[in-house]
Parts: C-alpha cells; sequence; structure tokens
C-alpha cells in the first residue's frame, strides 16, 4: 500500500480510538494501529 493511505488508515483509527469507550474496542483499535506502524517503518 501506498504510504499516503497508511496515513489516513491511522488518522481514522486515531479519530475511532478518541471516540471508543469500552477497552475491547480500544485494544482491536490499537493492535490495528501498530500493524499499520510497522508496515510504515518496514
Amino acid at each position: 500500500m501506498q504510504m499516503s493511505k497508511q496515513h489516513q488508515k491511522l488518522l481514522k483509527l486515531s479519530v475511532k480510538a478518541q471516540k471508543c469507550i469500552d477497552r475491547k474496542a480500544a485494544k482491536k483499535l490499537i493492535r490495528k494501529a501498530e500493524k499499520i506502524h510497522s508496515k510504515l517503518s518496514a
């Protein structure tokens, strides 16, 4: 994937994380963000 698309995904996840209420959903978002971040750094 393109880097710009990965950055867009991270921005969307950060918005979802700010609105997140329960712990389970927050953990899922963190896992997704870590996966995207690892793709960007690779």
